[in-house]
Order: C-alpha cells, then sequence, then structure tokens
C-alpha cells in the first residue's frame, strides 16, 4: 500500500529546520529566491512568472516537502514515490517500492549545511515513513553541490550517464545517478557494516 505525506505527521523537526508538505500558497513564498538564475541553472523546471510557477508547483504538491528556517521557507523538495522497474508479472509487488528524492534552496542560506540537513530528512522521510527499499537521486554532473550533498547523506553513486541530459544552455550535459538502499541506509545509522 503507497503512503501518502499527507498520512504521516507533521510537521518534522531536524536541527534547525521545521519540514511539512507543500502548500498551493508556498509558490509564491519561494518565487523570490527559486527565480534567481543561480537556481534555475539547475532546476528542471523553468519558471519564468510566478503564474507559471504556480501551474508547476500545484502539480508538485503530492510529493512536495518544504524545509523552514525561523519560518521563512529556505527549502523545496520533493519525496516521490514511484514503482520499482520489474517483469511485466511482478508489477503488483514493485509498486511503490521505491522514491526519487531532490531538493532546492534558496541561496541565501548556502554553505551553512541546510541542504544535507535537509535531503537527510527527505531520505529519512522516504525510509523510515513512506516505506521505500530504494531511494534515489540525480543531478547534472556540472550541479558539483548536490554532489557532494548526496554524498554527504550517503548515497552511492550509480552512474554517469556522457550527454545524455540536454541542458536549456543548448549544451549536452552529463547526468549522475545516485541512490541508497533502505538496508544499507539502516546499517550505516546502526552502526553496523
Amino acid at each position: 500500500m503507497k503512503i501518502a505525506l499527507s498520512d504521516l505527521d507533521w510537521p518534522r523537526r531536524t536541527d534547525r529546520l521545521e519540514l511539512r508538505p507543500g502548500r498551493p500558497e508556498d509558490a509564491a513564498a519561494i518565487w523570490p529566491w527559486y527565480r534567481l538564475p543561480e537556481v534555475q541553472k539547475w532546476t528542471t523546471t523553468l519558471s519564468p512568472t510566478l503564474e507559471a510557477h504556480q501551474q508547476w508547483w500545484d502539480g508538485t504538491l503530492d510529493s512536495c516537502v518544504v524545509g523552514l528556517l525561523d519560518g521563512a521557507i529556505v527549502a523545496s523538495g520533493k519525496a516521490e514515490v514511484q514503482d520499482a522497474w520489474s517483469q511485466a508479472d511482478m508489477r503488483e509487488q514493485a509498486a511503490g517500492q521505491q522514491a526519487e528524492i531532490g531538493w532546492v534552496l534558496d541561496p541565501t542560506v548556502h554553505g551553512r549545511g541546510l541542504g544535507t540537513e535537509f535531503a537527510a530528512a527527505l531520505l529519512d522521510l522516504a525510509i523510515d515513513d513512506l516505506g521505500v527499499r530504494r531511494v534515489e537521486a540525480a543531478c547534472f554532473a556540472e550541479n558539483l553541490a548536490s554532489r557532494r550533498v548526496m554524498e554527504k547523506i550517503g548515497l552511492r553513486h550509480e552512474g554517469t550517464f556522457r550527454e545524455e541530459s540536454l541542458h536549456r544552455s543548448g549544451r549536452w550535459l552529463d547526468g549522475m545517478s545516485y541512490a541508497l538502499l533502505a538496508s544499507e541506509h539502516r546499517e550505516r545509522r546502526s552502526g553496523t557494516p
């Protein structure tokens, strides 16, 4: 059975952040920093206007989590439950077995470890609460900050896909895939090899 974010207890807390599901009105709150060139450089969706951003945002709310610092939204992310690849006769058993996590931060809080803190909370949420057996994340290879966050939270580099991603700059960029099994995550937290 697939668990929805809305079925969970909220808010969640990390050392510095309060996490909760995204709401329609959050689109306007994050728009001032989400539209910045340094943020849009790595996002998959370009939002040229607040109206376009709102429309996109509303379509993400089933998997959207926001992070607040002192009451202001400084992080937006997803913990999107997905079906694992399987042979046709195993589709039912593969349903809802993995999740993709991703995150975007307000540039004014970069360099403070909040991206790592937020991403780690998304990883815990996907494994502990949504019950998936595998968590994936991906980024452009040139997005060094996201790569570092993935490595810090324990995701393993699984592959580099050469020139597989067409960036809005018009260049074909390498993409990178990271993942972690729930069993590995639990072992790491318990300190067992």
